[in-house]
């Protein structure tokens, strides 16, 4: 029932949006964003075992435009329109592209920079990949809540619920579903922002994830045990007897990243690094590093 109650209220959400856009009642132009980057995940497939990791390099665009509408005491929402693409350059099947929308509410608990404040969002997108297998809605549902310590140091925690929804695949083993890219999880994350300078501004964070995985690997006896769903994944396919998993797991995360403003007062450059580890059912662990160089600007 709880993500029969999520996808309804994000199927929701474009008709919201729209109904927003479009009332008399806005008053602010749409502000507009683009963001360019370049990432490299150390293990596309979250391999577990060394001879089944893969990497490989991605280059992405996101464009969003966003509309604030002030409200009383302190509260404003905004409805915010995207579009992300993204290509690799190895496994052009996972070349994709991603429309969304997203709505927010968010209060500040009285007047001044050092004030604590509260939000809630709800977002769903489409992603089309160049394979289909992993086509399907994406919904999250998210709470915010965030606090400027002094003037320089600023903090924030986040509580977020996803679900992804994907076509099912033909199973390979058979008592256990093909329908191994449709997932539901939860996410606490944790950041804390240091500014340097007016040029240069820090940020280090941490992140806690429960709930499905999916992952290319050889077939064992052990992943198959592990396992609730089980598919050929004709993109990932390095060798016979690969197939996509899912699993039921925990990650944890810890991410650092540098953000420059640019001689444009619009643009920032961020150098991004992460880690993560995985424990998934069945004693299978694995890790990944993703490293990221971004271009954001604001117009």
């Amino acid at each position: 029932m709880e993500n029969f109650n999520l996808t309804k209220r994000a199927n929701t959400l474009l008709c919201a949006c729209a109904l927003l856009a479009a009332s008399p009642t806005a008053f602010a132009e749409w502000m507009g964003n683009t963001d360019v980057s370049i990432q490299h995940d150390s293990n596309i497939n979250n391999g577990e075992l060394d001879s089944d990791v893969r990497e490989a390099t991605s280059l992405s665009m996101d464009v969003s435009a966003t509309d604030f509408f002030a409200l009383e005491d302190g509260k404003n929402v905004s409805v915010t329109l995207n579009a992300k693409g993204e290509g690799f350059d190895h496994y052009s099947g996972l070349n994709n592209l991603a429309l969304g929308a997203s709505l927010s509410l968010r209060k500040k608990w009285g007047l001044g920079p050092l004030v604590p404040w509260v939000g809630a969002s709800l977002s769903t997108a489409h992603l089309n990949y160049a394979n289909n297998i992993r086509n399907g809605w994406r919904h999250q549902f998210a709470l915010r809540s965030g606090k400027r310590i002094t003037e320089r140091l600023n903090v924030q925690g986040e509580l977020m619920a996803e679900q992804r929804d994907a076509k099912p695949l033909a199973p390979d083993i058979p008592w256990l579903s093909g329908d191994v890219f449709s997932q539901t999880s939860q996410a606490l994350s944790l950041n804390a922002e240091y500014v340097l300078n007016d040029g240069m501004f820090m940020t280090v964070g941490t992140m806690l994830r429960r709930g499905g995985i999916a992952a290319t690997s050889t077939e064992s006896q052990r992943t198959i045990d592990a396992s609730t769903a089980a598919a050929a994944d004709p993109v990932l396919s390095f060798g016979p007897h690969v197939y996509a998993y899912r699993l039921d797991g925990t990650t944890r995360g810890l991410s650092a990243n540098m953000t420059f403003n640019l001689l444009d007062p619009h643009s920032t450059l961020r150098v991004s690094l992460a880690r993560f580890l995985t424990h998934a059912n069945g004693g299978i662990n694995y890790t990944k590093n993703v490293q990221m160089i971004s271009w954001n600007h604001n117009f």
